[in-house]
């Protein structure tokens, strides 16, 4: 069994259950929970990054602990890892899942990724939790977001499609999730920026929020 304490979401920290969950899994409140912040998605995603801004002050408003950035470019894994050690959890940011994965293959993140996951929370908003999961087909890819295939697997630590920004930014509905989920044999979880998924080790993940969809095999689950 792989050891794992994740909240997948949408957008981050998006409403009170999904925080109240964050509490319960880390074992301290909000305001004493120290963050390692992973912001790699961003430097792929071209445009104006000022979602990026409206996150990052809300979870300045809701952590109360150190928030630390780690650059996962810059320095050595070691040190990366060290930084890491001193925080509750990881919130990996949103942005370009395929440059989020491929910067975690050429940093070697990748090969220190299970301990984390094993001994940190891991808070992701869109791209921080497509990474974890498996790939959407090309097709879904470039449909729904509209962006060219430039990685060829995510880091497949949760059995399962995760399809963000449910009748959010990307406007796609039934039609699209049942298409995803034609072309894999996992269930596609599709979720609003009001979403999150709670997954503790291996277990099923459990839905917190609002506005989702799952589908499997083309059947609305």
């Amino acid at each position: 069994m792989s050891s794992k304490r994740l909240l997948l979401a949408s957008s981050g920290l998006a409403n009170e259950e999904i925080i109240s969950a964050l509490e319960e899994m880390v074992g301290k409140p909000r305001k004493e929970i120290n963050v390692a912040v992973i912001n790699e998605a961003m430097k792929g995603e071209p445009g104006d990054h000022r979602w990026f801004a409206e996150e990052l002050a809300r979870i300045t408003t809701i952590l109360g602990g150190n928030i630390e950035f780690i650059d996962l470019q810059a320095h050595n894994i070691d040190y990366v890892k060290s930084r890491i050690d001193k925080a509750d959890m990881v919130f990996c940011f949103g942005g370009n899942t395929d440059y989020l994965a491929n910067t975690f293959i050429k940093t070697a993140f990748d090969k220190i990724l299970p301990q984390v996951l094993a001994e940190k929370v891991w808070v992701g908003s869109s791209a921080g939790s497509c990474v974890l999961c498996h790939k959407e087909a090309n097709e879904i890819q470039s449909t729904i977001y509209k962006e060219k295939r430039e990685a060829d697997r995510f880091m497949e630590y949760v059995p399962i499609i995760f399809l963000p920004h449910l009748h959010g930014w990307f406007k796609f509905d039934k039609p699209e999730i049942l298409r995803a989920s034609e072309l894999t044999d996992l269930p596609v979880y599709a979720l609003s920026d009001n979403a999150a998924l709670k997954i503790i080790d291996d277990q099923q993940p459990v839905v917190l929020g609002s506005d989702y969809t799952i589908a499997k095999a083309g059947e609305i689950q």
